[in-house]
């Protein structure tokens, strides 16, 4: 039996959406080979976390919480209000925030469409 390997993205967003465990999804991301894990001190969603959070059908609807890699080989979870990161201003730096179903392009500390 084949079985098809899940992307980065696809762990994410299940994660994001409470469909896997941290757990389940560290072990997903180990099987992809991508040296990334989440870090149960820091990236993990409580139950009411996950009911308040919101992709939206636009970037200014997101609110809640998310995961964000921003390419140095950590995942990191952050609070979004509006479209808009609360602790995080990534500058000029490529990033992106993981909501369910959603991948945000980040700009500074606003959530945009993809490139």
């Amino acid at each position: 039996m084949v079985h098809k390997m899940k992307t980065l993205e696809e762990v994410l967003y299940d994660y994001t959406r409470g469909e896997k465990t941290l757990e389940e999804a560290n072990k997903a991301l180990k099987e992809l080979g991508c040296g990334l894990t989440l870090d149960p001190t820091r990236n993990l969603f409580s139950a009411r976390e996950l009911l308040e959070t919101r992709a939206g059908e636009t970037p200014d609807e997101a609110n809640g919480w998310g995961i964000l890699d921003h390419g140095v080989g950590s995942l990191e979870k952050v609070h979004v209000v509006n479209g808009r990161t609360v602790d995080v201003d990534m500058g000029q730096e490529t990033a992106y925030v993981y909501m369910p179903g959603k991948r945000y392009r980040l700009r500074g500390d606003v959530l945009t469409e993809e490139d």
